[in-house]
């Protein structure tokens, strides 16, 4: 199975996920890594069999557009992001608000760094 990657931009980024539609690749997945003073987000995606990725760095603070439009199944991705890193993302079609897994008193956005780094620090 062949690997391509796409690195793109914020802006960039709705036309490019338009393309992978229109070329029937199937949504696979989307991940994200804290970077400390940005985000790398990655979407991948299926053509027979062949991944592609598009990633893109954001930094902290920016807000990116959701892809929900075009697969509406990545509102799960989407919310798991937003939630547990505080990855502002907008107009998600299915946007549960913040109660995907979160439970009142939890601390918010427990996989950013700045929340691991601090669960060090208390133990």
């Amino acid at each position: 199975m062949a690997l391509d990657t796409i690195k793109s931009s914020v802006e960039e980024l709705l036309p490019l996920i338009t393309k992978q539609y229109d070329n029937e690749c199937r949504l696979v997945t989307a991940t994200c890594t804290d970077e400390g003073e940005e985000f790398r987000i990655i979407y991948t995606f299926d053509d027979s069999l062949q991944l592609i990725n598009i990633e893109i760095t954001v930094p902290k603070g920016v807000t990116v557009p959701s892809i929900t439009g075009t697969y509406l199944c990545a509102f799960l991705v989407e919310n798991e992001m937003k939630e547990l890193f505080g990855i502002p993302i907008e107009n998600i079609a299915i946007d549960l608000g913040g109660r995907m897994y979160m439970t009142d008193g939890m601390k918010s956005n427990p996989m950013a760094r700045h929340a691991k780094e601090l669960m060090k620090e208390e133990g």
